[in-house]
């Protein structure tokens, strides 16, 4: 009598994700082509332009900080 785990041993060349994994990758790649499509759908919908009148020291304030980072783009405090 042979040991129960070498009946069931398969040989991993014959093993392959078959019909049932397909399907699973088919799936996500649709659900994430709709919902690419949906995202692109509501963007087009947001109005990027920015009311905001900003002062003179404002602007310059915000210029220092924008050139005042580090090596790595990270801001320093």
């Amino acid at each position: 009598m042979t040991p129960l785990a070498i009946q069931l041993a398969v040989e991993e060349s014959k093993v392959s994700p078959g019909l049932l994994g397909f399907l699973v990758v088919a799936g996500l790649a649709i659900a994430t082509w709709f919902l690419l499509k949906s995202m692109n759908k509501q963007l087009k919908r947001v109005d990027f332009e920015e009311d905001r009148k900003s002062t003179g020291a404002e602007s310059a304030r915000d210029a220092d900080q924008a050139n005042h980072r580090e090596g790595n783009g990270a801001p320093v405090a």
